[in-house]
């Protein structure tokens, strides 16, 4: 039997046994290198401008999503956004339960689409959608270009 007369009903399909190797590198592109290297060397949080539908983007993205132009326009993202969500971790990554329990938030600046999961430096029992914060960001210093350059969000 030929591999196409094993293949043509896919419903048969639930699995495949075996194992596939998918060693990757992933890269910030073009429009993160430039979001953290501004984030490191100024503290600024910096989006993406559509030049023709005026769409802002954060984090920033090379194309826009509603026109697919190449946005070439970089603009700084205001003082402070908004918190959508939030949701207080009891325990890390692997399970273990936290010393102290963290809080997490979805944060939207204004005017832009788009937003931050990012750490909420507040405590749990004052942390709410609707809160305005800022971001606080590590001294020069101690800035390596990366998300976490930007230790938390606080009010």
């Amino acid at each position: 039997m030929t591999f196409l007369e094993r293949t043509t009903d896919v419903r048969r399909f639930r699995h495949w046994p075996g194992h596939i190797e998918a060693d990757y590198i992933y890269t910030s592109g073009i429009a993160g290198e430039t979001f953290f290297r501004e984030l490191r060397e100024n503290g600024r949080i910096l989006g993406a401008r559509c030049p023709q539908c005026g769409t802002q983007w954060l984090p920033p993205k090379l194309f826009c999503e509603t026109c697919f132009r190449e946005t070439t326009d970089w603009v700084e993202a205001p003082a402070t956004g908004q918190v959508e969500a939030v949701s207080v971790v009891h325990v890390d990554a692997k399970g273990k339960p936290l010393d102290s329990p963290e809080v997490w938030a979805l944060i939207r600046f204004a005017g832009f689409k788009g937003g931050f999961v990012h750490r909420l430096l507040v405590d749990p029992r004052k942390a709410r959608a609707g809160l305005r914060v800022h971001p606080i960001v590590k001294p020069r210093s101690e800035r390596v270009g990366a998300i976490t350059d930007i230790v938390g969000f606080g009010p």
